[in-house]
C-alpha cells in the first residue's frame, strides 16, 4: 500500500506536477548549471517533475487554495515585473514557501528515509497554516528565469563544537525571476533557546539582495530587489549554498 500523506492520514501518491500548470503557462525557462559536490554537472531541472507523497485531497483542497491565494502577487514576481507586497501579501506568501518546502523535502533523497518536518508540524500546517517555531523566509530577484528546488541541512552545535544541539532544513526554490529561501531548525531536547536566537550563515554576496519576510518582514517589499545573477558571489547557486558552513551559536541554553 502506498505511504500515508504527509499532510494527512489519507494515502499519499497523487502524481501531480510540482511545478502548477499556470506558471508553465506564463514563464519560459532557461537552464542552469548545477553541480553536487564532485558529482556530474546537471543543467537544469525537469519542469514536468511530478511529485506523490500527498493525497489527492490535500492537493486539489486546501493546498490549492494556498496557491490560488498567492497567484495574483506571484505571476509579476515571476515575470520581474513591479509590485508592491504589503504585510498580508508576505504573511500569504511564507504559507506557500513553508507548503513548498515541506513538499520538497517530503521527495529529497534520504540515507534513512526519515523526513526533516515532523508529522505533527506538518499537520498543523494543514489545519491551520501554523508555521513550524524556529522558521524564517526570504525572498529574492533573479536576472534570469531559471527553475530549480534544491534542499540540504545543517547541524546546531554548542559553541565548543563539540556538541551537537539540533538539525536545521534550508529549502531554496527559484521559479521565473522569483527566488524564495525556507528555513527551520530543531532542537533536540532538553535544549531551548530564545525564538529571537537563530544559527546564522557567513556573511555572503547574497545578503544584500534577499528580503526577509518571515518572521521580521519589513513594513513593505517594492518589488523587484537587486537581483541574482547566474553565477559569482551572489548568484543562484551561491544563494543556494550560503548554510553549507553555517555558524555555530552558544546562547542556547540547556534545561
Amino acid at each position: 500500500m502506498p505511504p500515508r500523506c504527509i499532510f494527512c492520514d489519507n494515502e499519499s501518491g497523487s502524481e501531480e506536477h510540482l511545478w502548477p500548470d499556470w506558471m508553465h503557462k506564463i514563464v519560459k525557462f532557461a537552464p542552469i548549471n548545477i553541480q553536487e559536490a564532485n558529482g556530474p554537472i546537471i543543467t537544469g531541472q525537469d519542469p514536468e517533475q511530478t511529485i506523490n507523497t500527498v493525497c489527492h485531497t490535500c492537493n486539489n483542497g486546501w493546498m490549492s487554495r494556498i496557491e490560488q491565494k498567492n497567484v495574483p502577487r506571484l505571476k509579476p514576481m515571476l515575470l520581474n515585473g513591479p509590485i508592491t507586497i504589503d504585510p498580508g501579501g508576505m504573511k500569504i506568501l511564507t504559507e506557500w514557501a513553508v507548503n513548498r518546502a515541506m513538499v520538497a523535502e517530503s521527495i529529497k533523497p534520504r540515507s534513512d528515509n526519515v523526513n526533516f518536518y515532523t508529522r505533527e508540524e506538518r499537520v498543523a500546517f494543514r489545519e491551520k497554516q501554523t508555521i513550524p517555531d524556529r522558521t524564517r523566509v526570504w525572498i529574492g530577484a533573479l536576472s534570469n528565469s531559471h527553475i530549480g528546488c534544491h534542499g540540504t541541512d545543517y547541524t546546531i552545535m554548542l559553541d565548543d563544537r563539540k556538541t551537537r544541539i539540533g538539525t536545521g532544513s534550508v529549502n531554496t526554490i527559484y521559479v521565473g525571476h522569483f527566488v524564495v529561501q525556507t528555513v527551520t531548525e530543531h532542537l533536540h531536547p532538553p535544549y531551548v533557546s530564545d525564538q529571537k536566537v537563530f544559527i546564522t550563515p557567513p556573511p555572503s554576496g547574497c545578503d544584500e539582495r534577499l528580503v526577509e519576510i518571515y518572521p521580521n518582514g519589513p513594513k513593505k517589499v517594492d518589488w523587484p530587489p537587486k537581483p541574482f545573477r547566474d553565477e559569482g558571489p551572489a548568484g543562484v547557486i551561491a544563494l543556494r549554498d550560503r548554510w553549507h558552513r553555517g555558524e555555530k551559536t552558544d546562547k542556547i541554553k540547556n534545561v
